[in-house]
């Protein structure tokens, strides 16, 4: 019993001294850890931060052993010029027992509060220079120990449950590039993260996270433009659904909208991803358009859903496209540039590779209920050029480029349809006094099978509501890589009223129009360039309005043009061509028209026979013209004459007055020569009809050869006519030089020209009322005049008047 006793004593007392022992381990192990450790870490971290060029500081450090848990208060980071990386309020870090008793560095908790971090790039003489932090990184590496190639690598593994920073700031700083951005305050989460999956093989990084950034607003240095967001909120998980694969979802919410995606990244580098893109406004986006003046959205948001793919440099990217309830305006303007109610790109494939290009293939694209407003200034500028218009490049900028570069900027468009519905556009032009203002309504158009491929012609229909009651139809085909070098279109304009375009008539021809209404049959073709236009306009019951006071610009008769054109029916109908090459600096198809439109105005009155001529379709670009020498007409300008007459009939207010015309050089010449061919083909017995030009005499015949020395001995003289007999060999030579002194030897005076321009307009005057008689009362003759003769002839002038 003793012996039980005293064994239970000793036992006691081993006990107790096990105690106090422990009691005074953990005493001393606490003494360390709050007394000398903290020093000791102080120490070595300064230490360490002298080593690699920086100092390392901070206020406090508190350590529980027990807990695993270590506190930081007030810890600063900077270089050795004093810049300052890195200021922390407060940090904490605490280990987890059971994580540590398995071989795992595992932490319950590592949390920061208010760290300020300063992101700077310092540049050095003849160099861009690097980051602070970049900078700190290599001084890091340079100090530390050498690493042996053959020793095994150690994988530990890594798990954090909670890792959290609030009230964060960052300020990113470039003088180079005037960068000074600072972001705050910025809260990031991440939860359950670790750099080892599922099965504990240790081959990437998973977990969840979660970032809020706030109310962010910073510039962009590249194209130096500000951007801003109210709130911008990242939340996600991390996986590894794979061994050479993390996974990433990654959701933003980004104001109202949301975005929200999945990624695998593979161990081949190629990226595969979703993304879905819900009510994401396009408002913070659009400062970021490359504009000369700074454009506001008041609406537009995006919807999609699309698959991307990256494996080295090809990018695919596939999916739906919508872009809703778009508004965009100009600053400082109140009407909307463009909007639209939806625009929609379905079923949409694009590629990228630098060595094939890019393309775009999809199967529509469709704008519903689009809204333009197009405006061109008083200097003749359109707002879209004023906005997006860039200096232009050089040619020999171009020319620089080398051939591989221009081949991998190829880009391939395929859709199979292009479709804009219940469209509307504003047009107005404020260089007109008063502006011009148009409006095009119910706007429908349909592109089928749009490429750019080179030859490719994509079906264009089209139909519309023009100045509120009128229509517009087109169709035709269009090569889309240059819609301008080759075309074919036709538009039709119906029951256009014309009061609508009185600006445009009263700025280029000084009248207004009170009322009519004009219908436009257009059709445009153009092959590698070379455009063929006609323009059939069909005006009715056209009224004129005042002439517009002091007008500056060349006044076109209007009126003239009106009476002359006009049917019984009131209405007029004339066709426009015109021809050009696209390519030309100066080339405008609209300044072709009113070009053309303007010439035959002009010549109504002073050369109507080209005007009429043109805008009739009976040929006579160049009028009606006299044959040099002679008062004849040749059989096509015979007939316009008489289809001139017929013409006038229909009018009966007008009246004409014809101006015989002669060329006092040329028509001198030529009518000597007709004077000494008919008394040659007169001696030799050839009858010639006087409504036929004088056909020259055939020397080689021997009746004509008779026939000149007659005429010769009548204008010339007898004994002249011996006398050249005698010396001159006999010949063609002979015959000739005859030919030549007889025509010399007629006098033409002043008055025969005259009287050959009298004849001139007499015979016209009879052409013209050849199947009209009662034309002679409204067809007077004029003086006559001096002229230039063309290549046609002798012009026959001719001026109308309207009674």
């Amino acid at each position: 019993m003793q012996s039980i006793l005293s064994r239970a004593a000793l036992l006691q007392l081993w006990l107790v001294r096990i105690l106090v022992t422990f009691v005074a381990l953990i005493s001393l192990f606490w003494g360390a850890a709050h007394l000398w450790v903290p020093g000791a870490i102080k120490n070595a971290v300064e230490a360490y931060g002298i080593k690699i060029g920086y100092q390392i500081s901070y206020q406090d450090l508190s350590i529980s052993p027990l807990r695993l848990r270590i506190e930081i208060d007030g810890l600063k980071l900077t270089d050795g010029r004093q810049g300052k990386l890195l200021e922390l309020k407060k940090s904490v870090a605490m280990l987890k027992w059971s994580r540590l008793m398995i071989g795992e560095l595992g932490f319950d908790e590592i949390l920061f509060d208010a760290p300020s971090v300063l992101l700077e790039k310092r540049a050095t003489k003849g160099d861009l220079g690097q980051w602070n932090w970049q900078e700190l990184i290599a001084a890091i590496a340079r100090n530390l120990p050498p690493t042996d190639p053959a020793a095994p690598k150690k994988s530990i593994k890594i798990s954090v449950d909670e890792f959290k920073i609030s009230n964060a700031a960052l300020e990113i700083s470039d003088p180079s590039k005037k960068l000074n951005e600072q972001l705050k305050p910025l809260s990031i989460e991440l939860l359950d993260i670790a750099n080892y999956d599922k099965r504990g093989d240790v081959n990437g990084v998973r977990g969840q996270y979660g970032l809020n950034l706030g109310a962010l607003s910073f510039t962009l240095p590249g194209p130096n433009k500000r951007i801003a967001f109210k709130r911008i909120v990242i939340k996600g998980a991390l996986d590894n659904p794979a061994p050479d694969v993390i996974g990433a979802n990654l959701d933003l919410e980004i104001d109202d909208g949301r975005i929200s995606s999945h990624w695998d990244l593979k161990s081949d580098k190629s990226i595969a991803g979703n993304v879905q893109v819900e009510n994401l406004s396009i408002a913070p986006f659009v400062g970021l358009l490359p504009a000369n003046k700074e454009l506001q959205a008041k609406g537009g948001v995006i919807q999609s859903a699309v698959d991307i793919g990256l494996k080295g440099d090809d990018l695919t990217i596939s999916g739906d496209l919508h872009l809703l309830d778009l508004d965009l305006l100009e600053q400082g303007q109140k009407q909307s540039l463009m909007k639209w109610k939806s625009g929609d790109l379905n079923q949409f494939i694009y590629r990228s590779s630098k060595q094939s290009g890019s393309s775009l293939i999809a199967n529509e694209i469709s704008v519903h209920q689009p809204a333009l407003q197009f405006e061109i200034d008083d200097k003749g500028f359109s707002n879209f050029r004023r906005l997006f218009s860039k200096p232009s490049v050089e040619a020999s900028d171009v020319e620089k480029l080398s051939t591989a570069v221009k081949d991998k900027s190829t880009f391939v468009l395929d859709i199979k349809a292009l479709k804009l519905r219940e469209g509307e556009m504003q047009f107005a032009d404020l260089a007109m006094k008063p502006n011009f203002k148009v409006k095009l309504r119910n706007f429908n158009a349909t592109f089928a099978n749009v490429s750019n491929l080179p030859g490719h012609l994509s079906v264009m229909t089209l139909d519309g509501v023009l100045a509120e009651s009128g229509s517009i139809r087109g169709k035709g085909q269009i090569a889309f890589d240059d819609p301008r070098r080759n075309n074919d279109v036709t538009l039709n304009f119906k029951n256009i009223p014309l009061n609508a375009f009185n600006p445009a008539v009263m700025t280029f021809a000084g009248y207004q129009i009170a009322s009519g209404r004009v219908n436009l049959n257009l059709h445009y073709s153009a092959k590698d360039g070379e455009l063929k236009g006609g323009n059939q306009i069909v005006i009715k019951k056209i009224q004129l309005g005042e002439e517009v006071a002091d007008f500056q610009g060349k006044k076109l008769p209007l009126g003239l043009a009106i009476a002359l054109l006009e049917d019984s029916d009131d209405t007029i109908d004339v066709t426009i061509n015109i021809a050009g090459n696209v390519d030309s600096p100066e080339f405008s198809a609209s300044g072709l028209v009113w070009q053309a439109i303007s010439n035959v105005l002009t010549n109504v009155a002073t050369a109507p026979f080209r005007a009429l001529g043109a805008l009739l379709g009976m040929g006579a670009n160049d009028g009606v013209n006299a044959v040099l020498g002679e008062a004849v007409y040749l059989p096509p300008d015979q007939d316009r004459l008489e289809k001139f007459g017929d013409f006038l009939a229909k009018k009966p207010n007008a009246t004409l007055e014809l101006a015989g015309t002669y060329d006092p050089d040329a028509d001198k010449t030529a009518l000597a020569r007709a004077t000494a061919d008919l008394a040659i083909l007169m001696a030799a017995g050839i009858n010639t009809p006087p409504s036929e030009p004088i056909p020259a005499p055939d020397l080689s015949d021997t009746k004509v050869q008779s026939g000149l020395k007659s005429a010769y001995a009548q204008y010339v003289g007898r004994i002249k006519l011996g006398q050249r007999l005698i010396t001159l060999p006999e010949g063609a030579a002979r015959n000739e030089q005859l030919h030549a002194e007889l025509i010399a030897s007629i006098p033409v005076t002043e008055e025969d020209l005259r009287t050959l321009a009298k004849n001139r307009a007499k015979l016209a005057q009879n052409f013209m009322v050849k199947s009209n008689p009662g034309l002679n009362d409204r067809i007077s003759l004029g003086e006559v005049k001096a002229v230039g003769a063309g290549k046609e002839g002798v012009p026959l002038e001719v001026e109308v008047r309207i009674k």
